[in-house]
């Protein structure tokens, strides 16, 4: 080995064990955002489709009953993109920080409506909305909600937003960004993937 080799070796930087897990854990939440994204924008056209062909009475138009399977599998998807997003950036922020790199700057709206949704059940609920409770402090969660648009987080998701003034393509948006830091990290088809999501496929 010559003397340009060793002095090249000694600049090469070791990349931890804790660093390694954390790329790896950035990959598998950037991937599933990606996923998370295509299946709830799915299930939100799918949605916006059978509520006009129920309110047009189009040639086939949905039951009661199938308006509220929709419901219930477009408010599991719109909840499960808002936390894989949070796990993504949760992790390119343990990332940096084995990188020695600036913290990510957490998005307070992403984290108000994770922080609420994550302890729904600890809350009141009045005219279709989840309210703080009336219990003194009320938790994380009624914090939360305080910090949200009207402070309460609507149950149904009315007039293309998912829960309380938060539209569906703000959360979409967030985690797309968040997956545009870690592109270089993801695997080409993760990149295809996020591309045709940039172009509304």
């Amino acid at each position: 080995m010559t003397e340009t080799e060793k002095t090249t070796l000694q600049f090469v930087p070791r990349v931890t064990e804790a660093e390694e897990t954390a790329l790896q854990f950035v990959r598998i939440w950037g991937e599933a955002v990606l996923r998370q994204a295509e299946r709830a924008r799915a299930v939100r056209e799918r949605s916006a489709r059978e509520w006009r062909q129920f309110d047009y009475m189009e040639d086939w138009s949905p039951t009661s009953e199938e308006l509220d399977t929709t419901f219930r599998e477009q408010w599991a998807e719109e909840h499960t993109l808002v936390w894989t997003a949070h796990q993504l950036e949760r992790w390119e922020g343990r990332l940096r920080k084995e990188r020695g790199e600036a913290p990510v700057e957490p998005d307070e709206l992403l984290k108000n409506v994770r922080d609420a949704l994550e302890h729904l059940d600890e809350v009141d609920f009045r005219a279709g909305s989840a309210v703080p409770p009336d219990a003194a402090g009320g938790g994380v969660t009624g914090k939360a909600l305080r910090r949200l648009p009207g402070e309460q987080l609507w149950i149904a998701l009315a007039d293309g937003s998912s829960f309380e003034g938060v539209a569906p393509e703000t959360v979409e948006a967030h985690a797309l960004a968040v997956v545009r830091s870690i592109e270089e990290h993801l695997e080409q088809t993760a990149v295809d993937r996020y591309l045709d999501l940039l172009r509304g496929r």
